[in-house]
C-alpha cells in the first residue's frame, strides 16, 4: 500500500478538495484513468482497502476503487461541498494483519479484483462479464465460492453507504447498480 496515496487522500479531504487521481482500472491496463474525485471513506477488508468516492470525470457518480490501483493523487484544482459525512482516518492508515485462515485464496483475490474493475467506471461492459465468468470458470471457482466473494463484496459497499447512517437516492441508485452487477456474475445477495 503507498502511505504517500493515503495522506494526500486524508489531507486534501480534510481541506475539502477535490482530488486528481491516476488509476489503474485493471492490473494490465497499458494507460492509467484520470479521474476527479471527492474523497469520502475507506474500507478495509482482508489486507485490502477500497475508496469511496463521488466522482465527477470522466463520468459523474459514486464509485468504489481500490486503493492498490491508485498511481498518483494530486489537488484537483478546485473545493467541493460534503456530499455525506467524510470519514477518511487523520493517523497513517495500515492494513490489518493477515488472519491465519484467511478463506481469500489468491483466485478469489484476483476474481474480487474482476469485480472492483468493473465497479470503478459505474457500468459493467459485456467483456467484463464474460471475462470474470471465465475467469472463475477456469479457475474453478465453484458455486459457494463465487457466492462468498459477491457477499463480500456487497458487505464492503454496503458498509460504506451506511457509515453517515443514511441511505439518499443516488445511494440506493449505487445499490441497485451493484446488485445488477453480482446478478449479471451469476449471483447476488438477494438471490438467498
Amino acid at each position: 500500500m503507498n502511505t504517500d496515496v493515503v495522506r494526500a487522500l486524508v489531507e486534501l479531504a480534510e481541506l475539502r478538495r477535490m482530488v486528481r487521481l491516476t488509476y489503474r482500472r485493471s492490473l494490465s491496463a497499458l494507460r492509467p484513468d484520470r479521474r476527479i474525485v471527492e474523497p469520502y471513506s475507506f474500507a478495509h477488508h482482508f489486507n485490502d482497502i477500497v475508496l469511496r468516492c463521488y466522482q465527477h470525470e470522466p463520468e459523474a457518480g459514486w464509485r468504489f476503487l481500490r486503493l492498490a490501483r491508485i498511481d498518483a493523487v494530486e489537488d484537483g484544482g478546485q473545493a467541493f461541498q460534503p456530499r455525506r459525512r467524510i470519514h477518511l482516518p487523520t493517523e497513517e492508515f495500515l492494513p490489518e494483519a493477515p488472519a491465519t485462515s484467511s478463506p481469500w485464496t489468491p483466485e478469489l483475490r484476483a476474481y474480487r479484483d474482476l469485480i472492483y474493475d468493473a465497479l470503478a467506471d459505474g457500468k459493467l461492459t459485456e467483456e467484463e462479464r464474460l471475462s470474470a465468468q471465465q475467469f472463475a470458470l477456469e479457475r474453478g471457482i465453484l458455486l459457494s465460492q463465487l457466492r462468498f466473494v459477491h457477499a463480500a463484496v456487497f458487505h464492503e459497499c454496503l458498509g460504506l453507504i451506511l457509515e453517515d447512517g443514511e441511505v439518499e437516492d443516488d445511494e440506493r441508485a449505487q445499490l441497485r447498480f451493484l446488485h445488477r452487477v453480482l446478478t449479471a456474475l451469476g449471483w447476488s445477495v438477494s438471490e438467498g
